[in-house]
Protein backbone atom coordinates (compact mmCIF):
# COMPACT_ATOMS: atom_id res chain seq x y z
CA UNK A 1 0.00 0.00 0.00
CA UNK A 2 1.30 3.13 -0.84
CA UNK A 3 0.76 6.25 1.84
CA UNK A 4 0.28 9.71 0.88
CA UNK A 5 2.94 12.79 0.56
CA UNK A 6 3.27 14.01 4.63
CA UNK A 7 1.35 16.81 3.57
CA UNK A 8 -1.79 14.83 3.23
CA UNK A 9 -0.94 12.39 6.65
CA UNK A 10 -2.81 14.71 8.31
CA UNK A 11 -5.89 14.84 5.95
CA UNK A 12 -5.69 10.89 6.08
CA UNK A 13 -5.28 10.68 10.29
CA UNK A 14 -8.29 13.17 10.72
CA UNK A 15 -10.48 11.09 8.31
CA UNK A 16 -9.67 7.86 10.42
CA UNK A 17 -10.26 9.82 13.75
CA UNK A 18 -13.20 11.75 12.57
CA UNK A 19 -15.63 9.51 14.49
CA UNK A 20 -14.12 9.78 17.67
CA UNK A 21 -13.92 13.43 17.47
CA UNK A 22 -16.42 15.67 19.87
CA UNK A 23 -15.38 19.38 17.80
CA UNK A 24 -15.91 18.00 14.51
CA UNK A 25 -16.31 21.72 12.73
CA UNK A 26 -13.53 22.98 14.55
CA UNK A 27 -11.40 20.21 13.93
CA UNK A 28 -12.18 20.75 10.01
CA UNK A 29 -10.73 23.90 10.24
CA UNK A 30 -7.54 23.26 11.97
CA UNK A 31 -7.06 20.33 9.64
CA UNK A 32 -7.59 23.03 6.67
CA UNK A 33 -4.69 25.11 8.54
CA UNK A 34 -2.66 23.41 9.95
CA UNK A 35 -2.47 21.33 6.55
CA UNK A 36 -1.90 24.42 4.29
CA UNK A 37 1.23 26.16 6.72
CA UNK A 38 3.45 22.44 7.07
CA UNK A 39 5.75 20.44 4.78
CA UNK A 40 6.25 17.77 7.12
CA UNK A 41 4.98 15.54 9.69
CA UNK A 42 7.51 17.30 12.28
CA UNK A 43 6.35 20.86 11.26
CA UNK A 44 2.22 18.91 11.48
CA UNK A 45 3.25 17.54 15.15
CA UNK A 46 4.62 20.77 16.25
CA UNK A 47 1.81 22.83 14.64
CA UNK A 48 -0.74 20.48 16.36
CA UNK A 49 0.81 20.97 19.88
CA UNK A 50 1.26 24.40 19.82
CA UNK A 51 -2.30 24.82 19.35
CA UNK A 52 -3.40 22.33 22.59
CA UNK A 53 -2.10 25.51 25.09
CA UNK A 54 -4.86 27.71 24.13
CA UNK A 55 -7.65 24.85 23.73
CA UNK A 56 -10.19 23.95 25.67
CA UNK A 57 -10.45 20.68 27.30
CA UNK A 58 -12.66 18.62 25.08
CA UNK A 59 -10.71 20.27 21.87
CA UNK A 60 -7.63 19.69 23.31
CA UNK A 61 -8.89 16.36 23.69
CA UNK A 62 -9.36 16.26 19.98
CA UNK A 63 -6.06 17.41 18.65
CA UNK A 64 -4.00 14.84 21.37
CA UNK A 65 -6.06 11.93 19.61
CA UNK A 66 -5.27 13.58 15.71
CA UNK A 67 -1.29 14.01 16.88
CA UNK A 68 -1.21 9.83 18.04
CA UNK A 69 -2.78 9.23 14.47
CA UNK A 70 -0.60 11.16 12.94
CA UNK A 71 2.16 9.31 14.92
CA UNK A 72 0.94 6.35 14.13
CA UNK A 73 0.70 7.15 10.65
CA UNK A 74 3.97 8.37 10.54
CA UNK A 75 5.74 5.15 12.08
CA UNK A 76 4.19 3.02 9.41
CA UNK A 77 5.79 4.94 7.18
CA UNK A 78 9.44 4.78 8.51
CA UNK A 79 10.88 1.12 7.00
CA UNK A 80 11.83 -1.42 9.64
Amino acid sequence: MLFPMKSSILRTAFEKVAPHISNLESMKSLVDEVEKSTDSLESILMELESRLEDAEVTLRTDIRILINECRHLGDRMTPK
